[in-house]
């Protein structure tokens, strides 16, 4: 039986997937299949993965399948998600690598516990300065997740998605699947899952090393991209409010919206754009009053004497606004 469904979405990386192939071919779990869904990139990655795979002589299961045309790593992965035949499933960037035993260890966690969900923690590892740090989700006893652990764990847990196993079963009972754009669709796909989530189990070891590098697709300028990452976190808030999960955690997922959808994307479009409108933050802002109306009685919010600022300051003099967020933006590093 396949336990775990690794799922890795090829485009353009054709200078590093090898590194990524051979960090599954060396997992100590040997119960695994690794679908690679071609994305029909511009380069010979999805070739130089056949050529390496066929070079392969070993337990693991090798698999290629493709999305119709370029459609973005979310769809991508649904495909993934389709095709997929493990107990459990995982999403691993083609630019990235696992530690040998992510498989197992999340796998074990996972089954002890009969969980919906494992996750792990992360590494950041800077290409260009050879800089690594470890990045943590809260720590939450393993088992029920519940209302508790689930309000403490929304309101700290970062969005690496990638260091979580997932139950395949889970996800298609619950109708989890990744949205159609192409920016943050990562984030609404693990916070709904963090919703839906009955069960939860962790590992308190960084098992994903997430390579940052200048030239990822993440970071090339798009004047268009918070228009994505609105959408993006739409959609988590339709689908929380389509499964009646909305109300048990209003507070947790409008800061959520507030901090992660209108804040990211005013800094993703003043990061972005070539020429800056303070009009396009008044829209944004406009969004964020269609989705929470009273945001502004937001209790994390309302803790938040900086955020809170920046908030008003954005609705009430987004000229301001937009050349102080700009200086931030520039400086060396910042990337959005």
């Amino acid at each position: 039986m396949i336990k775990v469904s690794v799922i890795i979405p090829v485009y353009n990386t054709r200078d590093y997937i090898v590194t990524c192939i051979e960090s599954l071919m060396n997992q100590t779990l040997d119960d695994i299949e690794v679908l690679f869904v071609d994305d029909h990139g511009t380069d010979d990655s999805i070739e130089v993965a056949r050529r390496r795979v066929e070079a392969y002589d070993g337990p693991k299961t090798f698999r290629f399948v493709e999305t119709s045309s370029n459609s973005g790593p979310g769809i991508a992965r649904n495909v993934g998600i389709q095709q997929a035949t493990g107990e459990y499933v995982a999403f691993l960037d083609s630019d990235d690598w696992l530690e040998v035993t992510f498989c197992e260890l999340l796998y074990k966690a996972a089954s002890r516990k009969d969980a919906d969900l494992a996750c792990c923690d992360i590494y950041l590892d800077n290409v260009s300065d050879s800089e690594s740090r470890v990045v943590t989700n809260p720590r939450i006893k393993d088992g029920d997740f519940t209302d508790k652990k689930r309000v403490h764990y929304m309101t700290h847990f970062v969005t690496y998605f990638v260091t979580y196993l997932y139950r395949r079963q889970f996800l298609t009972d619950n109708g989890l699947w990744f949205p159609q754009t192409r920016s943050a669709e990562d984030s609404c796909f693990l916070t709904c899952c963090i919703l839906a989530a009955r069960k939860m189990a962790s590992v308190t070891k960084p098992l994903y090393h997430y390579m940052i590098r200048n030239a990822s697709l993440s970071f090339k300028p798009d004047e268009l991209r918070y228009q994505q990452k609105l959408s993006s976190f739409n959609e988590m808030m339709s689908y929380a409010k389509k499964h009646d999960l909305y109300d048990g955690s209003k507070q947790e997922l409008d800061f959520i919206y507030i901090k992660k959808a209108f804040l990211i994307a005013v800094f993703t479009y003043v990061k972005n754009a070539a020429r800056r409108d303070s009009k396009v933050l008044s829209v944004i802002h406009d969004e964020l009053l269609a989705q929470i109306p009273d945001y502004a009685k937001n209790r994390y919010l309302r803790r938040n004497l900086k955020l809170r600022l920046l908030v008003d300051m954005i609705h009430r003099h987004p000229k301001i606004a937009c050349l102080i967020i700009s200086r931030y933006v520039s400086r060396p590093g910042r990337m959005i």
